[in-house]
């Protein structure tokens, strides 16, 4: 008898540790949205100035999901001449871009995996002194 109750415990706490990664599988792991980061927000006409665009996947509770990442295409619709690509890594979804030695706006589309529609991003460069305003 005892045997037999001490079976039903294990197969309980079997069961809850099941439900309990389900849960946590569905809410902590899975894509529910995908977001576009882009850092900095601005670039300058110095040759050096940088700018980062990431696709990164968020859950339920609208965090970044750790040690997962989204695939995501870019495609620059304006601007071209204005900067290099420095790094392209569709699969992971980065694009770090190089500004030139010209001012002006950059329009990139970002088309993630997971995402129902794309995301339009503006990056402006601006000249590489400040403005007297005066």
């Amino acid at each position: 008898m005892n045997s037999m109750r001490r079976n039903e415990i294990i197969i309980i706490l079997i069961l809850i540790v099941l439900i309990i990664g389900f849960l946590g599988y569905s809410y902590l792991f899975k894509i529910y949205e995908v977001e576009i980061s882009v850092t900095p927000k601005e670039l300058f006409a110095d040759n050096q100035s940088t700018v980062t665009i990431q696709a990164y996947p968020i859950n339920s509770f609208g965090k970044k999901i750790l040690f997962r990442s989204v695939s995501a295409k870019f495609e620059i619709t304006e601007g071209k001449e204005l900067v290099s690509i420095e790094n392209l890594n569709e699969k992971d979804g980065r694009l770090v871009l190089r500004a030139k030695d010209k001012i002006g706006t950059v329009n990139i589309i970002v088309t993630p995996e997971k995402s129902l529609l794309p995301s339009f991003i503006h990056v402006p460069i601006n000249p590489n002194y400040a403005l007297n305003k005066y």
